[in-house]
């Protein structure tokens, strides 16, 4: 599962886009990126594989797309010179105001605004690289300036979600129901408090994907091919008696 998602896989991708320490990189890409915003358990991570896999299979360059969703976090670490103990605080889910200022008073970690305007700063970086597809942290609502960017949000129902926690993790019913429950608090959380967002607005969205009646497969096919579409990324077709004759 997930085979593609990997420290491996974003480290080469960091390495071949921010290795150079004098490389300019303030100019955007042409290469689009993709933001999935997720109800917890409509399959975000195994989505975001499929379509990297489809992007790379489906598109004439065969370019390497790049999922960035947990080792976001190790980039920003990295990038803000930051020791891997802080990644600890860097979670999605809502924490009180209190204990924030208490642990960074402690100085346990920077301010929990410092941590997201970082983390809003790596994610502006990474989709203006382009090839890359970035799931979660708000990554819609940085990026929703950029014309090179398309969002999609997936949802399900709470009785599904529920089921797949329980068959992937391992729960039984009430730890499902609350797993499922803290995680889509803490989302919903994470947009309201840093961007004054709704997750659930459709209008953040080019695209909505129901992953009750839509297989995950299926979903990243539906993915790949708008955005193929989209930002043309298919094969141009010559036209007819066209050539390099002069006359």
């Amino acid at each position: 599962m997930w085979e593609n998602i990997s420290s491996e896989k974003s480290e080469s991708f960091i390495k071949r886009h921010f290795g150079a320490k004098d490389k300019d990189t303030s100019e955007t890409s042409t290469k689009p990126a993709i933001t999935i915003s997720r109800a917890e358990g409509a399959g975000g991570l195994t989505v975001a594989s499929n379509l990297a896999d489809y992007l790379q299979t489906h598109t004439p360059s065969h370019e390497v797309w790049t999922v960035f969703s947990q080792h976001l976090v190790a980039k920003v670490l990295e990038e803000h010179h930051h020791h891997k103990s802080i990644g600890d605080f860097m979670k999605e889910g809502h924490k009180a105001m209190l204990i924030d200022a208490v642990e960074e008073l402690l100085g346990l970690h920077p301010s929990t605004w410092t941590l997201v305007e970082q983390t809003n700063a790596t994610i502006l970086r990474l989709a203006q690289m382009g090839n890359v597809i970035l799931v979660g942290r708000g990554a819609n609502v940085v990026t929703s300036e950029l014309q090179t960017v398309f969002h999609v949000h997936l949802v399900g129902s709470l009785e599904k979600r529920i089921e797949r926690a329980q068959k992937v993790f391992g729960l039984n019913l009430k730890s499902a129901i609350n797993y499922i429950k803290k995680k889509d608090k803490g989302r919903r959380r994470y947009l309201k408090d840093n961007f004054d967002k709704d997750i659930d607005d459709p209008l953040l969205y080019h695209l909505i994907i129901n992953t009750d009646l839509v297989q995950y497969d299926e979903a990243a096919r539906l993915i790949g091919d708008e955005v193929i579409r989209r930002f043309k990324l298919a094969s141009p077709v010559k036209a007819k008696g066209s050539g390099s004759r002069s006359i």
